[in-house]
């Protein structure tokens, strides 16, 4: 019986994790990253946005979970949530959130970063059999929010 129970536990315990895999939006408030350089800003106001999204994965390749960036068009945001059985956590799926962002607040986006990182879990089961069938996956991405220029000011400063 207990080596029955055994697996079980384990898919049991890798679906709660798993349940628990999500997308976050993070962002500072415009202007407060006044007085700092930034390429590409050239002294305006800027905000700085940080998404990230976690999966959980069987085997490293079926999804049991992962962060769902979904577009929320009354909010104009992005609502962090979690979707089973499928993979969201890839750099499309952050660049498509970032540029939608930055397009409903009219900006561009400058000094983008990229990061990944996966986990095994191995280590923190008996034996790390177990642990070794599952595994996560975290990317996020970075970026700095200018306004755009109005186009009549973009051609009056191209006309001086």
């Amino acid at each position: 019986m207990r080596r029955r129970l055994l697996p079980l536990v384990g898919v049991t315990a890798a679906l709660i994790a798993g349940a628990t895999g999500c997308a976050s939006v993070y962002s500072s408030s415009q202007g407060s990253l006044d007085g700092l350089a930034y390429k590409g800003a050239d002294g305006v106001s800027a905000e700085h946005v940080y998404i990230k999204t976690t999966g959980y994965y069987f085997f490293w390749t079926v999804p049991l979970a992962s962060g769902d960036l979904r577009w929320n068009d009354e909010t104009k945001s992005i609502n962090g949530g979690t979707r089973l059985f499928n993979d969201m956590v890839g750099a499309t799926e952050l660049q498509d959130a970032m540029f939608k962002i930055a397009e409903t607040r009219n900006c561009d986006v400058v000094d983008v970063s990229f990061f990944d990182s996966d986990t095994s879990f191995a280590g923190i089961s008996t034996g790390g059999l177990i642990g070794a069938m599952f595994g996560s996956s975290q990317m996020g991405i970075s970026g700095v929010l200018v306004p755009r220029k109005e186009k009549a000011t973009v051609r009056e400063e191209g006309a001086k």
